[in-house]
């Protein structure tokens, strides 16, 4: 009996010590979205969604969520801090010439988001964050209903991992008699825990043993988790869309209702004698039983697009797996294509127009004759004949256009010889085998 009657160790997690004012609270959350995200992402892909609408649904409802769970949390629990005009002195590495007043602890309550959140109000926040992104891009309320909230229990479910390392939500107190006395927590005396020791003014010694409220719900909803999720991915006897959603409401709200009886005034206050999730957890129960009811009469379960969402998830990789190579062959197409454009740009012909243009014109058969007789004339002594012969060469190279052909290379230009000292007859004397004679004759007409 007193084993049993041991209670746990007293813990809280404040402050990382990492030298910037991380909470482990908020990773703990934070850990807890990624996880239900992923979890309902693979719900999601499984019936075919497209990413664009995954992504702007995880946007909506976590926003909405994580607003919806101040505002409610400042209107329903801390309705007098509302207008508190304490100051706080700013931490040493808030720049010095900013403003006292907007350092973030001085800021009004309602935009102080992480000061103070209700799961009743994250629930109801991210509700219409859902609706209004589910009418917006007119898809089906009963599919997007079990999609939200096969990522939404587990995330909330890790989320009280959070809640019970940092012991924020202290219940009653127990009896260190009773058998279920090993799941209260130790809190230590000194945290001036009033409620308790009014109630329990026995109880002495250092501790006093109260529920952590945080453990306990972790505690149900583990099972409730598991539930939901074979519910959900098992591949045969599918349910009608909307029965998970309906179903984890008639879960959630009954534990919730009677957990609240254990929480103290002080930090849960009564409205009408009980507190704001109390009354939630009436419209949660009434709504997940009217949804329930519908769903039995005219429901009919979401198709998914293969048998399993491991197939889907398989496929899913393969169609990856394929797009990530044709673009890597579009790439490489892309660029031969370019290396193909690069070697018939312009700046290739003009480069070789360049150096045709630097070789001297190939000359013409009638040009090399004319000048060929030239030379004859010359070497014989006949100076006007000689004259004759250069203006006609030159007229007939103006007349005709140079020959761009490739035999400019064969013929090599006789105006850069030297003229040769004639060997031949002397003048008066024609070539032999008559040629001086046809060529003069030539000359002179």
């Amino acid at each position: 009996m007193s084993a049993l009657a041991s209670a746990l160790p007293f813990v809280h997690w404040g402050e990382l010590p990492i030298g910037i004012p991380i909470q482990s609270f908020g990773l703990i959350v934070a850990i807890g979205v990624l996880i239900g995200a992923a979890i309902l992402r693979r719900y999601a892909e499984w019936h075919g969604i497209d990413d664009e609408l995954i992504r702007g649904l995880l946007g909506w409802v976590t926003v909405c969520g994580f607003i919806g769970a101040h505002e409610f949390d400042m209107i329903f629990y801390n309705w007098d801090k509302i207008g508190d005009s304490t100051i706080v002195p700013p931490a040493h590495w808030w720049p010095g010439f900013l403003p006292t007043g907007l350092y973030p602890s001085n800021w009004p309550l309602p935009l102080k988001l992480w000061e103070g959140i209700s799961s009743y109000g994250g629930f109801i926040g991210g509700a219409i964050g859902w609706a209004i992104f589910v009418w917006w891009k007119r898809q089906p309320f009963r599919l997007f209903a079990d999609i939200t909230i096969v990522g939404l229990l587990p995330a909330f479910s890790i989320g009280r991992i959070g809640c019970t390392v940092v012991s924020d939500h202290i219940g009653a107190a127990v009896d260190p008699s009773k058998w279920y006395a090993f799941l209260a927590m130790d809190y230590p005396r000194k945290l001036n825990l009033g409620h308790l020791a009014e109630h329990y003014p026995n109880l002495t010694g250092e501790t006093i043993k109260a529920w952590n409220l945080g453990l306990i719900e972790f505690l149900y909803l583990v099972p409730v988790n598991i539930l939901i999720l074979w519910l959900a991915f098992r591949p045969s006897r599918r349910l009608n869309a909307g029965t998970l959603v309906g179903l984890a409401g008639l879960l959630y709200a009954p534990i919730r209702f009677f957990l609240d009886f254990l929480r103290p005034e002080d930090s849960d206050p009564r409205h009408f004698g009980l507190t704001f999730a109390q009354w939630a957890s009436f419209l949660a129960f009434g709504a997940a039983a009217y949804v329930i009811f519908n769903i039995m009469k005219n429901g009919k379960p979401a198709v998914p697009v293969t048998t399993t969402s491991g197939e889907a998830q398989r496929r899913l990789k393969m169609l990856l797996k394929e797009e990530e190579e044709k673009a890597a062959e579009e790439e490489v197409r892309a660029k031969d294509a370019a290396k193909k454009t690069v070697s018939k740009s312009p700046a290739a012909p003009a480069k070789e127009e360049s150096k045709a243009a630097a070789k001297p014109a190939a000359k013409t058969d009638e040009e090399k004759e004319e000048e060929l007789l030239a030379k004859e004339a010359l070497a014989a002594g006949k100076t006007e004949d000689a004259e004759k012969a250069v203006a006609a060469a030159a007229t007939a190279k103006k007349d005709e256009p140079a020959d761009e052909g490739d035999d400019e290379e064969d013929e090599e230009p006789a105006a850069t010889a030297a003229p040769a000292k004639p060997s031949g007859p002397k003048p008066g004397q024609g070539r032999p085998g008559g040629g001086g004679k046809k060529k003069k004759k030539k000359i002179r007409r």
